[in-house]
């Protein structure tokens, strides 16, 4: 089915094209929000830009769960078709807070943006199984919908609760900076939304690598005294299970000439 087609519901059609082809796109240029990393140094995997594609995915993906909700409603019970609008409304207020956490680097934002998460996706799950179980049997198949929602939501809101006790946790060791909270609004508004176009620190990919290498590293110059590789590792970089003999022995002729 495309957007073309006759057949085609242009409500569900057109968010999830918008949320395959962001996805995809944040797919090849991953960010994470917190401390500024970006994996390319580029215009396109910069913080802002990400961010303004991932607002439109997110509100389009809300949505779609939402639209759905009504299109099955049936018997249009009231209290589901407000519990859909409601989780458009909390999406847009959830995009509101990571957007000012990330021009803010406020910390304790992100924490209300993915709980409002918790609420969206622990509404959609009580109205999918309800709906599933007073109309699932007239939906023509199409029931298996709602009880995907519904399995979704089992599956990811002890996660979303373990991720929320992460950000407290998070929030309490790096508290947001005293200069920053002290800075006029519109300044910190500014700063950050430079901030999120130019800074990109590259993530720490190798960081595990690095140091089991370190080790092999180790263990064969301590196997191999006096060979070239040795004497180079030792002067670039020196470790702490090889110990230059040279440095004790100048530390040791240092001592005898002050005594």
């Amino acid at each position: 089915m495309t957007l073309g087609s006759g057949d085609a519901n242009p409500y569900i059609v057109l968010p999830a094209l918008i949320l395959f082809a962001v996805s995809a796109y944040r797919c090849l240029y991953p960010v994470r929000y917190e401390h500024d990393v970006v994996f390319h140094a580029s215009l396109f995997s910069s913080i802002f830009a990400t961010r303004l594609l991932a607002t439109f995915a997110e509100v389009a993906w809300i949505f779609l769960f939402a639209y759905v909700l009504r299109l099955f409603n049936l018997n249009h019970v009231g209290w589901v078709t407000a519990l859909s609008w409601l989780m458009v409304v909390q999406v847009v207020i959830s995009q509101c807070f990571v957007t000012t956490a990330i021009l803010t680097e406020r910390l304790e934002l992100y924490f209300y943006e993915e709980s409002g998460w918790l609420l969206i996706f622990t509404a959609n799950a009580i109205a999918s199984a309800y709906l599933y179980l007073t109309v699932g049997g007239a939906l023509g198949g199409k029931e298996v919908l709602l009880l995907l929602s519904v399995l979704f939501g089992i599956a990811y809101l002890p996660f979303e609760t373990a991720h929320l006790a992460s950000l407290r946790a998070e929030m309490k060791r790096n508290p947001s900076p005293a200069g920053t909270a002290s800075m006029p609004i519109l300044m910190r508004l500014g700063r950050g939304l430079k901030r999120s176009l130019m800074v990109k620190k590259p993530p720490h990919r190798c960081g595990l690598i690095g140091r089991l290498r370190r080790h092999h590293l180790d263990v064969w110059l301590l196997r191999h005294p006096g060979s070239d590789l040795d004497l180079l590792h030792r002067d670039r970089a020196p470790s702490a299970l090889t110990p230059d003999p040279r440095r004790k022995k100048l530390r040791r002729s240092t001592n005898q000439q002050d005594g």
